[in-house]
């Protein structure tokens, strides 16, 4: 299986290192201590905190604190691994191509007949298999802050509407403090009709751009969460025909898809991996009628089958580094997957090592909802964390070195004002191959999940033109 090894960050090519110290703490902790003294005797930092987020639109899937202190990135930095971000994605659209062409490949993933045969009714079609949205989850590594690449999410991320409302609001509350931050890098600048310019330019690049488009979020019927509901809306107001549909409802007819009596021209897939693959796999009338979709009609499905089986898969982060495919990628690919991920392989029958050493690893399903098939080895007891790796051993599952997170404060504003210092995540959305904007998450748990206890955090990088950084 290989030893991990302790990697240091390089970037693609190996001759543009993303540098350490992405977070601005002159900036951050200024903005700290700026906010705990409006808290000072009273409430009223938690005044303007409530203010703000009862003024809000809805900004959450589930609620959970709002902490008024950004991430504070610094731009230049930012801006150089952003570059770093985007070779990758392309790295993982390689990964794609390579799942299309190599039947090893595929018999090493072992995804099931409904998987392969949405990703190869893609292909027929000739239908576009880049990853147009795409979140990458890290953390910065603790003592050293280098950005580790943990998880791709690359089917239906979360985050795309409600990050930048995250940022908006606790900018209105810095604002009504007396709170002034330093500008924000306009190109990586958090905007919540980002989403709908991916739709649309996906239309664009398949010839396709109706006057007013229909777009579908689809999602199960009873089951819209609130970004979904939030998102149709928004699109509402942005002169867009936007509704929510249940995957069961779209039909095929005259070489269009159909929702009712309304043609659906390009849909957003919001139901993750796990939930669609054991609908389609239970379903054989709803893979027909996919397929049938796909085949048969313009509709433009965002994400394509293919990112959301296999970039999406966890597996992919071990096919990246597994020697029995390493003929696929050059030196370029590899010295881009050393610097950014963690050491990471597909879970095999040798497992002493894995079994001993828990406290080194995290093991990973290929697919999880929301943190759920996540075990980390120094957070379970060894009873708990043999079942898992007896259980990853039948069924794919890959091992990862554990990454420790850095922390960051927290303002909390649940009672007297306070600082809590919390492990957080740096996650990038990168959308049509461009890094758009970056969220957080902050947890005091091994998990760093919003639905695990963890809350998000907004993200302000400082101002640094992208082609200007090395002068900044």
């Amino acid at each position: 299986m290989g030893e991990p090894v302790t990697h240091e960050a390089v970037g693609a090519g190996g001759g543009d290192d993303p540098p350490a110290g992405l977070i601005d703490w002159d900036t951050a902790l200024d903005l700290a201590a700026r906010l705990m003294r409006v808290g000072r005797g009273g409430q009223g930092l938690a005044s303007l905190v409530a203010e703000a987020r009862g003024a809000a639109p809805v900004f959450q899937n589930k609620d959970h604190p709002l902490s008024p202190l950004p991430l504070v990135v610094d731009g230049a930095s930012a801006a150089r691994t952003a570059r770093t971000l985007e070779a990758y994605v392309r790295l993982l659209e390689k990964a794609v191509r390579i799942y299309r062409q190599d039947p090893e490949v595929r018999r090493w993933y072992g995804l099931g007949h409904a998987a392969d045969a949405l990703i190869d009714g893609e292909a027929e079609a000739g239908r576009d298999s880049r990853i147009l949205v795409c979140r990458l989850d890290g953390y910065l590594q603790q003592g050293s802050e280098k950005l580790r690449v943990l998880e791709n999410n690359a089917d239906a991320p979360a985050g795309t509407l409600f990050t930048p409302r995250v940022h908006s609001v606790v900018a209105a509350i810095l604002e009504r403090a007396g709170v002034e931050l330093p500008p924000h890098a306009d190109d990586v600048a958090p905007d919540g009709a980002a989403l709908l310019d991916v739709l649309t330019a996906a239309l664009s690049d398949a010839g396709r751009l109706p006057g007013t488009p229909c777009v579908a979020v689809l999602q199960p019927r009873g089951k819209e969460n609130r970004e979904s509901r939030e998102m149709a809306a928004l699109f509402r107001t942005l002169d867009v025909d936007a509704l929510i549909v249940d995957p069961h409802e779209l039909t095929a007819s005259g070489g269009h898809a159909w929702a009712g009596r309304r043609r659906v021209d390009v849909c957003w897939n919001k139901i993750n991996t796990v939930s669609w693959d054991r609908m389609v796999s239970d379903d054989p009338e709803l893979l027909k009628r996919w397929l049938g979709l796909l085949r048969e009609t313009d509709l433009v499905h965002v994400n394509s089958f293919a990112a959301r089986y296999v970039a999406e898969s966890k597996l992919t982060l071990a096919l990246l580094q597994e020697e029995e495919f390493a003929h696929h990628f050059d030196d370029d690919d590899r010295n881009l997957t050393t610097g950014l991920l963690p050491w990471t392989r597909r879970l095999r029958t040798d497992t002493r090592r894995v079994l001993d050493e828990q406290h080194r690893y995290v093991i990973k399903e290929p697919y999880d909802i929301r943190g759920d098939g996540v075990t980390v080895g120094r957070a379970v007891s060894h009873s708990a964390w043999s079942e898992v790796v007896a259980r990853a051993g039948r069924q794919p599952a890959i091992v990862q070195e554990y990454v420790a997170p850095s922390a960051y404060p927290t303002v909390r504003t649940d009672g007297v004002p306070r600082v809590v210092a919390m492990p957080f995540s740096l996650d990038a959305y990168v959308l049509r191959g461009r890094t758009a904007f970056f969220g957080s998450k902050a947890s005091l748990r091994e998990r760093v999940n919003v639905f695990q206890g963890g809350q998000k955090l907004a993200v302000h990088v400082t101002s640094a033109a992208r082609d200007g950084e090395e002068s900044a």
